[in-house]
């Protein structure tokens, strides 16, 4: 049978051909247009609809095979066909023939007859690979035709009573479904922006498609029935209707207070999606010798067929399948360890080799240490211990302890916000979710409020740190809180409450045990014996302190490299209030500088004056790192996200390179007539995730690629090459259109420094960042051979830890900020100030859904909320303040912009605030 692979989208590795991948493939086959399903490939298979969809929500170069239903079409060593799949417009399932065998993949389908899309067919196959969203029995959907018609009634009720029905769904598929009832019920649907552009490819489409539908228009929606996608739940442009009743419309309905959990006046079972009997219809319409399923209740479908006498196994969730063919790749047919439906080889327990029982004991035992040096002792003895049993495990713990589930290059999200824990801590408790919330506040700490709500309540089983592998990936593929919430509810009746205390606390990303990630890395070096600096390097050119541990008990740590498409963390600049201070720091950068590192590839002489010096604008953009190869681009944020979708036209100009691979380090700034932009006309790119967000399009402002620095180019590595060396060879790069050389400014004196910093301004730039030309780069660490100066219009970066419901028309939503600074010695953030303007009424719906979801005590009207969003906050002047934590109050503080492209890491310090007091007294920092 065909060989099938599962690791971020399936892949028949022997036909090279990758089905709904997550992320860019050489070869893919795009099921439908919903944005979770399409990424920049290079070359895709899919129907007319879908090109037609994905063109709009996601331009491009890229070669489309664009194939017709039921029409065969021959590739490289298979043939494929695609048939109607019955989800939305477009979508089709493939089906893929070779001389290994057949196999169907369904993507997302449905077998009930839609109003908007074409109703789907399925053919014969050996190997069935089906989606499984609805894969327990208890989700069985009324008839279509009765839910439209309930849904109807609903919004011809509202229009009787002079209220204005709103009904929310999906932009691209549920919204067109849910118009073609209204319109054939003879009501008018006005359609919210991103439901009409979606609908208008539908009429181009399709001639026929219904046309008695209108855009939204604020002083003309009496009499007419409002369409939203979800997200819109809690914009300000609904919560000014004052006359309103909102419907949810989702197959999630048929679980008990739907409506209440989503905050709607009705919820109607209706979903683009298989229910659990046509799920086992469609298995005995194709009748396949295996079936592999994916996404949703994925596990249990697949052991109910095999208790119906099926061959079956989840490609994702939690199986014995996966357990037996091991961590980073489920391989399903040709695979060395075992075929499907044969009996695996044995392998040893995962309890063996380290309990996470045992890992959340050591945690404690850290957390209540006050020394570093004596934490990285003890976590340098469980490591060792744990290696000498399995060295996959010791990497799994030194992970887990750095309080991620997963590698940070994975660029992987669970998507559990507190809303999701408190509910499965109430189900698996039998505590009602208000206890759980009071428990909350009066902790402020998620691990020990899931301690104290589980103690007494759960029934404990074995649950090895090679399991909880497992029940991490299982929770990131789970789609949606409900299917999150089960999978965790399911988890914690089954833990020790400590255990459960801290899946919880990697969950929330903070395990509070005082140990950083350079902490960890000091642990591995000493437990294998590894210089720390080897540790350090090795993880930062990984992005994954998993593999790192392994190399490192292997003594191997050299073995890590500078890879393509593999970003690293980015250099950065320490901040300075004057161009007084920038050169005095300069000149001591100068004067500390020591032999270049042992195994440097290239030196240059020391300098032997100021001319090494240079200063470069400082752009109100967004860092980015670019990465070519042989056509390939890929564009990743300074936190390691890829953010290439985001800036396609910039990637589609990068291909232009005339270089065989290169690493770039720059920034992406918005360029219009001449004249610089801001960081805001960029933040509209940055906040497309979902399907509901605005498509990228001509209207878009335009971007430049300011490259700065080299760290690749054509498989050699210039991290240990010194600035100006580096700089040679940047500047002989021919830069395609989009993509510029940054100009630097060589400098002499402070004086030269501030006219530098003025001509900065005056271009539109914040400021200047100053270098010196003999440093090397050093990824993710600040120092003072790079200066940043953005003295006069001073600005922080700084955590938004509260927030409040504001005054008038925001007196819904939580509009305003109190935000922290992180203090040098302790770690702490420290609250500075308080703001509410500088936001739009979008960014607060979208900011109040996020506080609402992360809030971690409620005080009053305060909410204490968890610290992920950074803020960039510009403000008139800073002075000396008992009024908050940090000692130091802001004069006039806004927020200049949302910084989607920093986290808390990236936070300002006291000190340097404390030299902005300085700064602004007239005194030197």
């Amino acid at each position: 049978m065909i060989e099938v692979q599962f690791q971020r989208g399936l892949e028949l590795p022997a036909h090279g051909l990758w089905l709904d991948p997550w992320d860019a493939r050489p070869m893919a086959f795009v099921s439908h247009a919903h944005s979770d399903h399409i990424a920049p490939h290079r070359e895709v298979i899919l129907s007319a609809g879908t090109a037609r969809l994905m063109q709009a929500r996601m331009p491009g170069n890229r070669k489309e095979n664009v194939l017709s239903f039921g029409v065969a079409a021959e590739f490289p060593g298979f043939q494929a066909t695609l048939i109607p799949a019955g989800h939305i417009f477009g979508s089709a399932q493939i089906l893929v023939e070779s001389d290994a065998g057949s196999l169907l993949y369904t993507g997302d389908f449905k077998l009930r007859p839609s109003l908007s899309a074409e109703c789907a067919e399925w053919r014969r196959a050996e190997t069935l690979v089906m989606e499984t969203t609805y894969g327990l029995p208890r989700y069985c959907m009324p008839p279509t035709e009765d839910v439209l018609q309930q849904m109807v009634a609903f919004c011809q009720e509202a229009l009787e009573e002079d209220a204005i029905p709103v009904l929310l769904g999906y932009s691209l598929g549920k919204s067109q479904e849910v118009l073609c009832a209204l319109i054939k019920h003879g009501l008018t649907p006005m359609l919210h922006g991103s439901v009409f552009r979606m609908t208008e490819i539908y009429r181009e489409m399709d001639p026929e498609f219904p046309t008695g539908y209108v855009r939204y228009a604020a002083g003309e929606i009496a009499g007419k029935v409002l369409v939203c996608p979800p997200s819109a739940a809690r914009s300000l442009m609904l919560m000014r209707l004052k006359n309103r009743r909102t419907a949810v419309l989702t197959g999630w309905a048929l679980d008990a207070g739907a409506k209440f959990r989503y905050g709607c006046d009705a919820a109607f079972p209706l979903t683009d999606h298989a229910d659990y009997p046509d799920l086992i219809r469609y298995v005995e319409l194709v009748q396949p010798r295996r079936v592999l399923t994916l996404h949703g209740f994925a596990s249990a479908f697949a052991a109910d067929l095999r208790n119906r006498g099926i061959e079956a196994w989840a490609l994702s969730g939690e199986n014995q399948l996966e357990l037996t063919l091991g961590m980073a790749h489920r391989a399903i047919g040709n695979n060395r360890e075992g075929r499907v439906g044969e009996s695996p080889p044995a392998a040893p327990s995962p309890a063996e080799c380290g309990s996470f029982q045992q890992f959340a004991e050591i945690g404690e035992r850290i957390a209540a240490i006050t020394s570093k040096l004596k934490k990285i002792e003890t976590l340098a003895g469980y490591l060792g211990e744990t290696a000498a049993c399995d060295a996959e495990i010791a990497g799994i713990a030194a992970m887990f302890f750095t309080g991620r589930p997963f590698a940070q290059a994975d660029n992987r999200t669970l998507q559990t916000g507190w809303a999701v824990i408190h509910r499965a801590l109430a189900a698996a408790s039998g505590k009602p979710e208000s206890h759980i919330r009071e428990i909350a506040r009066g902790h402020g700490d998620a691990g020990k409020t899931a301690y104290e709500a589980l103690l007494g309540a759960t029934a404990p089983e074995r649950f090895s740190l090679s399991d909880s592998c497992f029940f991490f990936d299982a929770l990131h593929v789970a789609r949606g809180p409900i299917q999150k919430t089960e999978l965790l509810q399911d988890r914690f009746a089954r833990l020790d409450p400590l255990a459960a205390s801290y899946v919880v606390k990697i969950l929330t990303g903070d395990l509070r045990i005082g140990l950083k990630e350079g902490l960890v890395e000091e642990a591995i070096a000493k437990a294998f014996q590894v210089a720390p600096e080897e540790v350090r390097e090795a993880n930062m050119l990984l992005g994954n302190i998993r593999e790192t541990t392994r190399l490192a008990i292997r003594g191997a740590t050299g073995e890590a490299s500078l890879r393509l498409f593999h970003p690293i963390k980015c250099m950065l600049a320490s901040p300075e209030a004057t161009a007084t201070g920038v050169w005095a720091r300069l000149r001591e950068s100068q004067m500390a500088r020591t032999q270049p590192m042992q195994g440097a590839e290239q030196t240059v002489e020391e300098p032997t004056d100021d001319a090494s010096f240079w200063v470069e604008d400082k752009y109100d953009g967004i860092r980015a790192q670019l990465h070519f190869s042989d056509g390939r681009v890929q564009i990743y944020s300074r936190d390691l996200r890829h953010i290439t979708a985001q800036f396609s036209d910039l990637a589609r100009n990068a291909r232009g390179l005339k270089v065989g691979g290169v690493i770039l380090d720059g920034e992406i700034v918005a360029h219009a007539a001449g004249r610089e932009l801001t960081f805001f006309d960029l933040q509209k790119r940055l906040g497309r995730k979902t399907e509901d967000d605005l498509f990228l399009g001509t209207s878009d402002v335009p971007v430049v690629y300011r490259a700065f620095d080299l760290l690749l180019l054509d498989g050699r590595s210039l991290l240990r090459t010194r600035l100006v060396e580096r700089r040679k060879v940047l500047e002989q790069i021919a830069m395609p259109a989009g993509l510029e050389l940054a100009p630097i400014v060589r400098v002499l004196s402070a004086h030269e420094t501030e006219a530098a910093f003025k001509g900065a301004r005056m271009r539109g730039n914040e400021g200047l960042i100053a270098k010196d030309g003999a440093s090397l780069y050093t990824p993710g660490r600040r120092g003072l051979a790079w200066l940043k100066l953005k003295k006069e219009l001073a600005t922080l970066d700084v955590a938004v830890v509260g927030a409040e419901k504001g005054h008038g028309k925001r007196s819904g939503v939580l509009s305003d900020y109190t935000f922290a600074v992180r203090d040098d010695e302790t770690g702490a953030l420290l609250t500075i100030g308080k703001a509410y303007s500088g936001v739009t009424d979008e960014e607060i719906d979208e900011l109040t859904e996020h506080f609402y979801a992360t809030t971690l005590a409620v005080h009053g009207n305060y909410r204490e909320v968890r610290p992920e969003i950074v803020f960039e906050v510009a403000f008139d002047s800073v002075q000396p303040s008992t009024r908050h934590q940090s000692g130091l109050a802001l004069r006039f503080p806004r927020i200049k912009a949302v910084r989607r492209d920093k986290t808390i890491h990236d936070i300002d310090t006291l000190s340097y605030a404390r030299s902005l007091v300085r700064a602004y007294a007239g005194q030197a920092p």
